[in-house]
Parts: structure tokens; C-alpha cells; sequence
């Protein structure tokens, strides 16, 4: 996770590096614009490097997976316990849809020996 993050720095900061060598005496605002997003990715990935905090998700098993769209959406909004990692919410709504919970499983009764006597008579 460190690498990935480091690796974001260092393209960050060779991109603001190529920008500030392309720009005129009298750079536009748009150049200037894109100069500043470059530099405030940078300083984000910068300021990540020590953290051990997981990736966007949040979640142990699936730091950098996607986020669900879901989550924060106030008009639908996820069930209690639901975190920010889509593929453990998939998994959760999957076991939701199919509970794989099997009833109590009694013995069944069995026949009586001579059941089939008892029929013919």
C-alpha cells in the first residue's frame, strides 16, 4: 500500500514538474488551474505516506477495492453495518437474497416394518 502511494507522489510531482518547465512568461488560468490540482494531489499522497489506515473502502480484506455507490446516498441508503467496500456489501446482500441457514433438522419418522402390510389389508 506504501509503494502505491509513494508511486502516486512521485508522478504527481513529475507532472508539476512538467507543467511548471512548459509554462510561458504569462501562464493562462486554465494552465494555472491545472498546475495547482497536480501540486494539491501531490501534497494528498504526501500526506497519506505514514498513515496505516486502509485504502478508500476502509475495509481490512479489501483496502483498495471500489466504494459502493451506494454508500451515502441519502435516498437510498444501506442497511445497518454496511461499510464503504463494495465487494464485502455484495457479499452481504448476496447472503441476504439466499440465506444459506438450514433448519433445524429433525429425524424423519420411520416406517413401520410391516407398512406395507397394513396397505394390502
Amino acid at each position: 500500500m506504501g509503494d502505491a502511494r509513494l508511486h502516486e507522489l512521485q508522478t504527481a510531482l513529475t507532472t508539476a514538474s512538467d507543467l511548471a518547465s512548459a509554462l510561458r512568461a504569462a501562464p493562462t488560468r486554465r494552465d494555472a488551474d491545472q498546475l495547482v490540482d497536480v501540486l494539491r494531489q501531490a501534497l494528498t499522497a504526501a500526506s497519506s505516506l505514514g498513515d496505516r489506515t486502509p485504502g478508500p473502502t476502509g475495509c481490512a480484506l479489501h483496502p483498495n477495492g471500489a466504494v459502493d455507490p451506494l454508500h451515502g446516498d441519502p435516498e437510498d441508503p444501506l442497511p445497518p453495518g454496511y461499510g464503504k467496500c463494495l465487494l464485502c456489501n455484495d457479499r452481504r446482500r448476496r447472503a441476504d437474497a439466499h440465506p444459506h441457514v438450514r433448519p433445524y433438522a429433525r429425524p424423519r419418522p420411520r416406517p413401520h416394518p410391516d407398512w406395507h402390510r397394513r396397505l394390502s389389508a
